[in-house]
C-alpha cells in the first residue's frame, strides 16, 4: 500500500503574518466595498487565496504588501461577479481608492507608533483602566464593580484617558 506525503501547510511564521495583518485587511477591504457581508465574504476569499499561495510568499519582505495587492484583486475580481446584479464601482475607481488606502498607510502605521509610545506615558492606573476596557467582553458595569467605583466615573476616566491620548498622538505628529 502506498503513503502518500503529508501536503505541508504554511508556516507558522506565515500564520502569524497572516493573523497579525486580518484587521488591516478587513479595514482595506471595508474601504473598498460598502456592504459588510461583501466585505466578509471578499475577505474570506482574500484569507484562502494567500494559504494557497503561502508558498510564494518570501519571508522577510513585505507582506502587508503583497497581502493588500491579493486583496485588491479580489476586491476586483468580486466586483466584477456583482457587476451583473447590481450597480458598483468601475475599476478604474476601485484602483483609485485602493492607491489612496496604500498611501495612508504609512501614516497609519506612524500614527500606531506614536500612540503606542504615548500610551507607555500613562500612569500604571491609566493603562490598566485602559486595558480593562479593551479586553475582550468587558463591559464598563463589570469595570466598575471590580474598582469599587460608578459606571459614571468609569466613563470620565476613559473620556479623560483618550482625550489625553489624542492631544499626544496629534502633537507629536506635528512635531514630526
Amino acid at each position: 500500500m502506498d503513503k502518500q506525503q503529508p501536503e505541508t501547510g504554511p508556516s507558522d511564521d506565515f500564520v502569524r503574518e497572516l493573523t497579525r495583518t486580518q484587521n488591516r485587511l478587513y479595514g482595506f477591504v471595508r474601504c473598498l466595498l460598502f456592504d459588510p457581508k461583501d466585505v466578509d465574504d471578499v475577505l474570506q476569499d482574500v484569507n484562502v487565496v494567500l494559504l494557497r499561495k503561502s508558498g510564494e510568499f518570501e519571508m522577510g519582505t513585505n507582506f502587508w504588501a503583497w497581502a493588500s495587492t491579493v486583496a485588491r484583486f479580489q476586491v476586483l475580481t468580486y466586483c466584477k461577479r456583482l457587476g451583473r446584479d447590481r450597480l458598483v464601482f468601475d475599476d478604474s475607481l476601485l484602483e483609485l481608492i485602493a492607491l489612496d488606502v496604500k498611501e495612508m498607510e504609512s501614516e497609519i502605521d506612524d500614527r500606531m507608533e506614536v500612540l503606542q509610545g504615548c500610551m507607555e506615558k500613562l500612569p500604571t492606573p491609566q493603562k490598566q483602566l485602559l486595558s480593562m476596557r479593551y479586553e475582550p467582553d468587558s463591559t464598563l458595569q463589570m469595570i466598575a464593580d471590580s474598582l469599587g467605583r460608578t459606571v459614571g466615573s468609569v466613563r470620565q476616566a476613559l473620556y479623560r484617558i483618550r482625550e489625553s491620548l489624542l492631544g499626544c498622538v496629534q502633537q507629536n505628529m506635528k512635531a514630526s
